[in-house]
């Protein structure tokens, strides 16, 4: 291992607070350790390893003379790190890196050993490395006989941390709960954890002057934009973008080192691994460039294609040497993957993004030969950016792939489940949130009110309008026409909106210099004129941001339509011409507003439509059971600690009531009589419903004791609801209907006063006298 000061001293710290933590006793003591891409992380965290196994031998005050370790990352980062741990010690046997296929079960982890396991193989019930079964152990049982029977203490390592913390792997949470490391080891560029118990932080300046890593980052250098030929943006910045590599490679050989470096362009992140219609459209914009312009194509070994369905030329491409010149990638596909070669970083955006990441851009941050060279310009990172924003922020994980949207819990296994009677109603078409074909005609309503314009009454014709086309973008009177009607309607336009649009201009960043840190960068900007070719797109991604309100199946498609027709009838352009009017920077506000006030309005008038339909529908009564798995809204949901919920992990809602967290905590202090509890919704077939009157009620929690009796209980604050008597009531009614010997129902609307929870087993007026109602005591219950 090479001598640099900043790894042997992290190296050193992290040592000496592990063996503290562990001296400590007890469970869970957290250690973050920081420190930027390319410092050498996972180097130093296992010489870190190697050090306290010979350490806790060798100290005479230890409280452990061995440990066991368990390595825990992200998709398939745990194969990188085992694989580099084998390289490291496999010559000493210091350490004995293992996969869980290759540790004797019966014996639990020996010491010394690192198991290593990937997040998305523990983070379900259902997954094979933690459920029970005859012919192996789970990974709990495993860890479990470690600490219990071998009384060898586990150390947790949790590789690229920041992950951990996004919606996606949070649920392996609770796997960390269950397993009950002595101590946690959190590994990350840009850690989550508050409040740990230690720490050790590698400063950035300390790896640039040791020449780890490249000095800083420029955003778009010396961007020229070619407005002389139909080039989009997108070709000016491969074009930039390759330039830049070439000039690199030049200065290199100049040099007369053998590194060939490596530009890599990045697809628009999605919520998929698999391919959109607008990733698959850049990839062959980029493939037909590369091929046409310069000759590149995966045939002949200068581009490397990293995508879902697609890998070519992969095999030696981290070689300093290797001849590949462009790599095109996605993300969600490349986590982790190291090539230091690697140097210019094309990254296209969605239209709205203002974000790119740390771990993206420190691709290109790490020296081929870990030092800097006598040529400036090989000791700076260099992206090429679309992002149309004056300020950019840098984050630590790209949130529209590693965030995702769901959060999905299931049900524990051997769940003792329940079948109770329940009730749903069908929505018929009118209360579906969709947006018809009728909203057509709210628009044009709006319209009329909105433009005040004599529908019919063209403003200009054809010719007119491409006479109004001049070579700059300065505002053209509308002339004179032969009909008073039109002329009318000319002079009221002229105080709305600009009609002789020639050019839809973009604005990217140029020239700016940051360190790779989270910040929010206030950037110059150069201008750039649209193509034709990338009006329909931009046009399209503006739409897509309205009626969020409705259905998202065809929701685009019908409002772009409308609107089109709309400009059509109203002032006789089409098309092309149409969208750059609506794209215009002065006209946008007007048609935000426009099309706000007509999606609103309709909404309103389906509302409407569907109150009518739901007093006339009937409720239809069906069995429910607590589901095999849910799937929550991460943006409104978020995974709390419960062990004792029927689906694992629990997920509360952001904006749950007090009363509801106040009795979740009261039903996990009362475990050991509460054989499950869940946490129900509140709309939709899926979630347990009860009639009152023609409504449903959705029942907060269903709780199943350990005697096999059922408690139905709505929490509530005295007062708080004007309906919660009626829906008592309803539930009495319910419970006394439906109770059975086998299944024997008890609850009602309950209320916390003090310690206690009470509930009436009698109807209610109000909810505010409390004198006669009882206390639930699960241990009586």
């Amino acid at each position: 291992m090479k001598n640099i000061p900043y790894q042997q001293n992290a190296i050193n710290e992290l040592t000496d607070k592990t063996i503290r933590l562990l001296n400590l006793g007890g469970k869970r003591h957290k250690i973050v350790f920081e420190a930027p891409t390319g410092a050498g992380k996972t180097v130093m965290t296992c010489q870190a390893l190697a050090n306290i196994t010979d350490e806790l031998k060798e100290r005479g005050d230890s409280r452990y003379q061995e440990v066991a370790y368990i390595w825990f990352a992200p998709r398939k980062l745990h194969l990188q790190s085992y694989a580099s741990l084998k390289n490291a010690f496999g010559e000493t046997r210091k350490l004995r890196p293992v996969m869980f296929d290759e540790i004797d079960q019966s014996e639990g982890i020996q010491p010394g050993e690192i198991l290593f396991v990937n997040w998305e193989s523990v983070n379900k019930e259902s997954n094979v490395m933690v459920r029970e079964s005859e012919s192996f152990a789970s990974l709990y049982e495993i860890a479990r006989r470690t600490q219990e029977e071998y009384d060898l203490p586990i150390v947790a390592i949790i590789d690229e941390e920041h992950m951990f913390w996004s919606k996606t792997a949070d649920k392996s949470a609770a796997v960390l709960e269950r397993i009950n490391p002595a101590v946690e080891l959190r590994i990350s560029a840009t850690p989550k954890t508050l409040h740990p118990d230690e720490k050790v932080k590698v400063y950035r300046q300390d790896v640039i002057a040791a020449e780890m890593i490249k000095k800083e980052v420029v955003l778009n250098p010396d961007i020229e934009l070619d407005f002389s030929e139909e080039r989009t943006l997108n070709e000016n910045l491969i074009k930039a973008a390759l330039a830049k590599r070439n000039q690199l490679a030049e200065l290199y050989q100049e040099l007369g080192v053998k590194i060939n470096p490596l530009l890599l362009i990045q697809l628009p992140n999605d919520v998929k691994e698999s391919m959109t219609s607008e990733d698959q459209a850049i990839a062959e914009q980029v493939k037909t460039y590369l091929e046409a312009i310069c000759e590149i194509t995966a045939e002949n070994g200068l581009l490397a294609v990293w995508l879902a369905n697609e890998k070519e030329n992969l095999a030696g491409l981290e070689r300093p040497d290797n001849m590949t010149q462009v790599l095109l990638f996605k993300e969600a596909i490349a986590l982790g993957w190291d090539c230091p070669r690697a140097a210019v970083l094309l990254i296209f955006r969605k239209l709205q993004s203002d974000q790119f990441t740390i771990q993206t851009v420190g691709r290109i941050l790490r020296m081929p030969e870990q030092k800097h060279y006598p040529k400036e310009q090989l000791n700076i990172g260099y992206v090429y950016t679309d992002i149309a924003k004056d300020k950019i922020q840098i984050v630590t994980a790209d949130s529209d792939y590693i965030l995702k949207n769901t959060i999905t819990a299931c049900r524990r296994e051997n769940l003792e489940n329940v079948s109770l009677p329940a009730y749903y109603s069908e929505r018929p078409n009118v209360e579906r949130n969709y947006l018809g074909p009728d909203f057509k005609k709210t628009l044009y309503e709006i319209a009329d009110e909105f433009w005040k314009l004599e529908r019919g009454a063209g403003l200009f014709s054809i010719a007119e309008l491409a006479a109004l086309r001049n070579d700059n973008d300065e505002f053209t009177p509308l002339p004179e026409s032969d009909d008073d009607l039109v002329n009318e309607n000319r002079r009221r336009v002229k105080n709305s909106i600009r009609l002789d649009v020639k050019t839809i201009n973009v604005e990217i960043p140029k020239d700016v210099h940051f360190q790779n840190e989270e910040q929010i960068l206030k950037v110059d900007q150069v201008r750039f004129a649209r193509k034709a070719s990338e009006i329909d797109r931009v046009f399209m991604a503006y739409i897509s941001g309205k009626g969020h309100q409705f259905e998202s199946k065809g929701r685009a498609d019908k409002i772009a339509n409308y609107l089109l027709e709309m400009l059509a009838d109203y002032f006789g352009i089409f098309d092309t011409d149409a969208k750059k009017v609506v794209l215009y920077y002065d006209n946008r506000p007007k048609f935000d507003r426009l099309l706000d006030t007509a999606l609103e309005t309709y909404a309103r008038k389906r509302e409407r439509a569907k109150k009518r339909s739901a007093a006339a529908r009937e409720l239809k009564l069906y069995n429910w059971e607590i589901p095999e798995e849910r799937v929550y809204d991460s943006e409104t949901n978020h995974i709390e600690t419960a062990k004792n919920h029927a689906l694992l992990p629990f997920v509360q809602l952001n904006e749950a009531s007090n009363p509801e967290k106040e009795f979740v905590k009261y039903l996990e202090e009362h475990s050991q009589w509460i054989d499950w509890w869940y946490k129900n919704g509140d709309k939709g077939k899926q979630h347990y419903a009860i009639a009152y009157g023609k409504s449903l009620f959705y029942v907060d929690f269903v709780i199943r004791m350990k005697n096999g009796h059922v408690y139905l209980f709505d929490t509530k604050s005295a007062g708080s609801d004007v309906t919660a008597p009626e829906k008592h009531n309803a539930l009495l009614q319910y419970i006394q209907e439906y109770s059975t010997k086998d299944t024997p129902l008890y609850g009602g609307v309950i209320i916390q006063d003090g310690s206690n929870w009470l509930y009436s087993k009698l109807p209610i007026e109000n909810t505010t006298d409390l004198l006669n109602w009882d206390a639930f005591y699960p241990e009586n219950a």
